[in-house]
């Protein structure tokens, strides 16, 4: 598979899950645009290990929970490297072992402003921008179908992305634009999963998985990678599950 040529905008890539998509898509030949909304010392590092890859590659600082701020990524995107190619809508935010009584308006709003609209927006305006023939990802959980305690909230503001996917495959077909969702549950060295004090919680999820391991940033990554490319031209509108048989 390659991906020489194109450009890949990863929102969230600074670190973590979204770190590992890019520098897998880079690694395939993407030219990559590096997002981050706080740390710029992490996406510098980020941006030096694409450019080593022997791709072009730019950082963008861009809150894309805001409106505005995902404009301003596309724009300096285009600005750039005149078209988008692939766009993983990665970017969000994890809060779990909260009970559904327990949640504040604060914790529903800040969920659904990252999770949801945040998204949402992301994939109006990949579908307003995107070139034909191009690959839109995004990233959801196994939280949206396996029911665990605690995980309400942030199950309940993932859902929506995976639905607003499978429409956009409508749209966006006729262009030959693919749109699909890639359903990880736990990532190990992830999220809250890079604090020792989840050790338990971790644990826990792991008796959960029939292969006995929860997933690993770079095991999404290579399902991005396959659905970024030529050869997934046939797979659109998915529900792609990487859980190890949880669900």
């Amino acid at each position: 598979m390659t991906l020489k040529g194109k450009t890949a905008l990863v929102t969230g890539s600074s670190k973590g899950l979204g770190r590992a998509i890019l520098l897998r898509l880079a690694a395939q030949g993407a030219n990559v645009v590096v997002n981050y909304s706080r740390d710029e010392s992490a996406a510098n590092e980020v941006l030096d290990a694409a450019k080593a890859l022997g791709v072009q590659a730019i950082s963008v600082a861009a809150d894309v929970s805001q409106v505005d701020g995902i404009q301003r990524l596309y724009d300096a995107t285009v600005d750039e490297f005149g078209q988008v190619d692939i766009v993983v809508a990665n970017a969000g935010m994890e809060k779990v072992n909260v009970p559904v009584a327990d949640v504040t308006e604060e914790d529903f709003d800040l969920l659904f402003r990252v999770n949801t609209k945040g998204p949402y927006f992301v994939l109006r305006e990949a579908a307003r921008r995107i070139a034909d023939n191009g690959r839109i990802i995004t990233i959801s959980s196994n939280t949206t179908t396996v029911p665990q305690i605690g995980v309400g909230l942030y199950g309940t503001s993932k859902v929506a992305t995976g639905y607003l996917a499978r429409v956009l495959a409508l749209e966006l077909g006729p262009r030959g634009i693919t749109v699909n969702t890639i359903v990880p549950g736990p990532i190990d060295g992830a999220g809250i999963f890079t604090d020792p004090a989840n050790n338990d919680y971790k644990q826990s999820l792991i008796a959960m998985v029939p292969i006995g391991r929860l997933g690993t940033t770079e095991d999404v990554a290579a399902i991005a990678a396959f659905l970024a490319s030529d050869e997934a031209g046939l797979i659109t509108g998915q529900q792609i599950v990487a859980d190890g048989g949880m669900h």
